[in-house]
């Protein structure tokens, strides 16, 4: 062991410390969580080695929650570009496990094991990997250094790492737009909650959701992987809904993907959506709720386009032609109820 630490307690005491750091700040995701984390590794070579352990052991538990039940040693099917454009976005630029749940379990117990995995809090305190974030009815534009643009919804967050020979980014939380910069010799890579999405010279969407990731393909192609599931090839104007390795793709109407990057401009449009989805996604920029109080207007159909932070508009909008009836709280909250019940 590094450092002046010496007896078994010392180390104990050390790692118990590193864990509730880490822990404490990949759960709130806030700058001052990590801030306090790196701060208390760059006290003590030992302190480093204790939050890089830290960190491997939950990414080595992600990666073995995401393993197959019943699947030993299948290995994953090859795709062939269809066409010369396709070899941008081949099969095996997608990174995913080349071999069987037995040999993926040894490969991620070693690297755990290795003192290698110091590297990744290394790079973070060297500022090779940058951490981005949007506090809730933020948004923000990043230019990165590769020359593409990351656009930032609410309440969301990144990691990027730009390398020689990838350029490596993980969507943490909340959504996000990639304007990517072509560059073939780097591959261009989002990790979203498992979902692997490689493009190049390519502009798409990216929202995780509760229980879904959802991609929108705004220009150009993305090569799409999630767990075991074979590479799908994504073109503009359609979208992919992932989860558990399955990749549903459907086909998107210009208005309907305009709609879906609108906060992009600082909109939100609805267009024959339920007042419980239209409230849903009000939500996401109010730090106090609307809140239905009343089921039979859930499903409403509601239309128009709305400043995200400009939710009074649409509260009107909801008064004066839809029957509703808004009871504002003392915190700022909005309860909307059916009219007719005055």
């Amino acid at each position: 062991m590094v450092g002046r630490y010496k007896s078994a307690e010392d180390i104990q005491a050390i790692e118990a410390e590193a864990a509730r750091l880490y822990l404490k700040a990949r759960t709130s995701d806030a700058a001052d969580q990590w801030n306090e984390a790196y701060a208390w590794v760059a006290q003590d070579p030992a302190h480093g080695f204790a939050f890089a352990k830290a960190e491997a052991s939950w990414e080595l538990t992600e990666r073995l929650r995401e393993l197959p039940a019943g699947r030993e040693d299948e290995p994953t099917p090859p795709v062939v570009p269809h066409d010369e454009a396709d070899r941008d976005i081949a099969a095996e630029d997608i990174p995913a496990p080349l071999f069987g749940r037995r040999g993926l379990f040894v490969g991620l117990a070693a690297a755990a094991a290795s003192i290698g995995v110091a590297a990744t809090v290394a790079l973070r305190l060297l500022g090779t990997v940058d951490h981005y974030r949007t506090a809730l009815g933020e948004t923000r534009a990043v230019r990165l250094a590769d020359g593409s643009l990351v656009h930032l919804n609410t309440n969301s967050s990144i990691e990027v790492a730009l390398r020689d020979d990838i350029r490596s980014i993980k969507l943490l939380k909340g959504e996000a737009r990639f304007d990517v910069a072509h560059d073939t010799k780097r591959p261009f890579i989002v990790d979203a909650d498992g979902t692997l999405v490689r493009a190049v010279g390519t502009m798409f969407n990216v929202r995780l959701r509760p229980d879904v990731t959802e991609l929108t393909v705004i220009e150009g192609i993305v090569a799409v992987r999630n767990g075991d599931s074979a590479v799908r090839r994504i073109e503009s104007g359609r979208s992919a809904a992932v989860r558990s390795g399955s990749i549903a793709v459907t086909h998107l109407e210009p208005a309907k993907i305009k709609q879906r990057i609108a906060w992009q401009e600082g909109m939100v449009e609805f267009e024959g959506d339920t007042l419980a989805q239209a409230v849903e996604e009000f939500n996401r920029y109010r730090t106090t709720p609307m809140v239905i109080g009343d089921p039979a207007i859930a499903s409403l159909r509601v239309g128009g386009a709305f400043r995200l932070d400009r939710s009074q508009d649409f509260v009107e909008a909801l008064e004066s032609g839809f029957g509703v009836r808004a009871v504002p709280g003392s915190d700022n909250s909005i309860i909307l109820v059916s009219a007719d019940g005055d």
